[in-house]
């Protein structure tokens, strides 16, 4: 059987994987910001004990932004750290922080996901 070529979904999990491994920092069990839980090993996030329904890289996204909540992460970073891309101009983070805000809002985190125009964006409850 001939060996096939990993897709570019793929490729981008063993980056983010790979980034992960470099950097050498550990994830608790449970990332915590006041209200807002998140179980790394279940890969469930809850504010006030109510489920946030998250896509995987929404999900991603959360767990990144709350390993330092009142930093400012660049959309370059958040590119190369979340997504596995090494460099590019996208809309790919603002359209993920968006729905991520939106979803944490319905559960009563309003505001808890700011832009810093022209920066990026970082986790401030």
């Amino acid at each position: 059987m001939a060996p096939t070529r990993a897709s570019s979904g793929s490729r981008g999990c063993v980056a983010r994987v790979r980034a992960l491994l470099r950097r050498g920092v550990p994830t608790p069990a449970v990332v915590r910001c006041k209200a807002l839980a998140i179980d790394t090993a279940t890969r469930i996030a809850s504010y006030g004990g109510t489920p946030v329904g998250l896509r995987r890289l929404e999900y991603l996204l959360l767990v990144h932004l709350a390993r330092e909540p009142t930093r400012v992460h660049t959309k370059t970073e958040l590119l190369r750290e979340v997504w596995g891309w090494a460099d590019g101009s996208t809309r790919t983070v603002d359209t993920h922080a968006s729905r991520l805000r939106r979803k944490l809002a319905h559960v009563g985190a309003h505001g808890w996901v700011p832009v810093t125009w022209g920066v990026g964006y970082r986790l401030a409850p």
